[in-house]
């Protein structure tokens, strides 16, 4: 799970897809779902408009948080089990860390 910036949506990690949620006053909205198994950590980037998303056997994708699109260009296979995502100041990249070595990778 993971909160946006402005702290109005959040993401949602099932077995099968990731949830994107409004927060509204009495209760969560699902807006929109994109489809990924075995999601294991959610990262907003700094300014909210990118999310980081990894999991077991499946990398990190980068999606568009407004069209819920990830180009080819944005996934990373570096990690077999994905343990942790963190973005850099400028939202210019992340460093995420696995169970087998820490992996850069710039935007």
């Amino acid at each position: 799970m993971a909160f946006h910036p402005s702290g109005f949506h959040i993401l949602v990690a099932f077995g099968d897809k990731i949830s994107m949620m409004n927060v509204l006053s009495q209760q969560l909205k699902e807006y929109n779902s994109v489809a990924m198994k075995t999601c294991k950590e959610i990262r907003f980037s700094n300014g909210g408009h990118l999310f980081a998303a990894g999991g077991f056997n499946v990398g990190i994708y980068v999606f568009n948080f407004y069209t819920a699109e990830c180009h080819p260009n944005m996934q990373c296979k570096g990690h077999a089990v994905v343990k942790g995502i963190d973005w850099f100041d400028d939202d210019s990249g992340f460093c995420s860390t696995g169970g087998d070595q820490a992996y850069f990778y710039s935007l």
